[in-house]
């Protein structure tokens, strides 16, 4: 292989060369494009990398660099890559550019070892847990503009929607369940995906904070969790900020803040701009509906002897996916110590363990029952002995009993300390008053509506 001694202009053809580019990605810097040497011959481009560590720099950008150089070369022009030279102390980069090395000197970000999500040795990546997908989050319209929303900056390169990104909303609703989704499908796309608690993320700053555009050189997609945690924390911020100001225009940063609106304003003021320069959604707690689908598939998945009546129990007991793993997972350990048979008083004890809400809607529903008798909610949660208040007691015994899965125990405790066989009685007279009553149905239909 022969190099012409008089090729055409070397400035001429990475002119051209820096047009298509500007044509496939406008007003995007490149200094990845700077350092290298192209040597044209008979059919054949060479691109020389001036060291190895800077054909690991050049890596990401290579497919762009290719579909711009092959517009500006003749049909059929090859186009083959070497390294002219070793590597040179001064051109080793303060942050990281090869993960892969290993032992006592070898510098990585934090966390990598257990949270950077890459391709290696074919195996489709993951991140830390049961992998997700964005086909297994269970929502209905409540969700439903979240959830587009993850599947949109899924279905493009990193950064070209929705950058950044923040999630936030309360405890278990859902939120690292979509970044990690989000997260796995970018790696298997074999893209570096780092994933990582804001705090553990920020407390190991030193390096990317004072050479931030060399850490986007190494990673495409940085997701962090829990940023709440970091609130108060005003140099790990302003770290963060610096961070997503040198973000380059394909690279994509999601985060996640367990909290209200008012819990993300309380970060910093350009933290919070640069966030809101992008998308902030909240994600919603999972209604009724939700978390009765979850528990069903769980219990079709594991084959968990609960009949529907009792998910039904504990979907109304227990408002967030966490908790409902929690209790599931005692339900399957009380369902083996029993060889598979479980009553409805067993699964009422394994909920009163801890992790439910036993109180949920049931003011609702006596507010509802005062407003039709004309009682004060004092008088339904006492002890008085009036016909009509006897009977108004019993039917929210009853609505709450049927709609909230309240236990007999939890029903007596509520309405005065009664005993548990009186709430026994008081639901069974009102189930037979139903057969036939048709003012007690009126009612019962009535406070079933304002239950949750």
């Amino acid at each position: 292989m022969s190099y012409r001694h008089t090729p055409p202009s070397p400035s001429d053809l990475l002119r051209r060369l820096d047009e298509a580019l500007e044509r496939c990605r406008p007003h995007e810097p490149r200094p990845w494009l700077h350092g290298l040497d192209m040597l044209e011959g008979d059919g054949m481009v060479e691109i020389v990398f001036p060291h190895a560590l800077y054909e690991r720099f050049f890596s990401p950008h290579r497919q762009l660099f290719e579909t711009a150089l092959r517009q500006c070369l003749p049909a059929g022009t090859s186009i083959r890559y070497r390294t002219a030279g070793p590597v040179r102390p001064e051109d080793i980069p303060a942050a990281p550019l090869c993960p892969e090395k290993t032992g006592a000197n070898a510098p990585s970000f934090p966390g990598r070892e257990t949270a950077e999500l890459s391709p290696a040795s074919g195996q489709p990546p993951s991140l830390p847990g049961p992998s997700k997908t964005l086909d297994d989050f269970l929502c209905n319209a409540k969700n439903a503009f979240p959830l587009e929303v993850m599947r949109r900056i899924a279905g493009h390169p990193p950064g070209a929607v929705f950058q950044p990104l923040l999630l936030y909303g309360g405890s278990g609703t859902g939120k690292s369940h979509l970044l990690s989704a989000v997260g796995t499908g970018f790696a298997r796309q074999g893209m570096r995906v780092l994933s990582l608690p804001a705090a553990r993320f920020c407390r190991q700053a030193e390096d990317w904070a004072r050479r931030p555009e060399n850490f986007w050189q190494d990673v495409h997609v940085l997701i962090l969790d829990d940023l709440q945690d970091i609130v108060g924390q005003d140099l790990w911020q302003r770290h963060l900020v610096t961070l997503l100001d040198h973000c380059p225009p394909q690279r994509q940063a999601l985060f996640a803040l367990t909290g209200t609106a008012q819990t993300f304003k309380r970060l910093q003021p350009r933290l919070v701009g640069r966030l809101e320069s992008g998308l902030v959604a909240e994600l919603l707690e999972p209604d009724l509906e939700i978390r009765l689908r979850y528990l069903q598939d769980i219990c079709r998945q594991r084959r968990l002897p609960l009949s529907r009546e009792e998910q039904l129990f504990l979907a109304r007991r227990c408002r967030q996916f966490r908790l409902l793993q929690g209790m599931l997972l005692k339900v399957a350990a009380f369902a083996e110590m029993r060889q598979g048979s479980l009553s409805r008083e067993d699964v009422e004890n394994i909920a009163r363990t801890g992790g439910t809400e036993p109180a949920i809607g049931h003011r609702e529903i006596v507010e509802e029952i005062c407003r039709l008798y004309a009682l004060r909610p004092e008088e339904v949660l006492g002890n008085g002995r009036r016909p009509q208040l006897v009977l108004a007691r019993q039917i929210a015994m009853y609505v709450c009993r049927r709609r909230l899965g309240l236990s007999y125990p939890e029903l007596g405790r509520m309405f005065g300390g009664k005993d548990h066989s009186t709430v026994v009685h008081a639901v069974k007279k009102v189930k037979k008053m139903l057969e036939s009553n048709k003012d007690v149905q009126n009612v019962v239909a009535a406070l079933e509506k304002s239950a949750p």
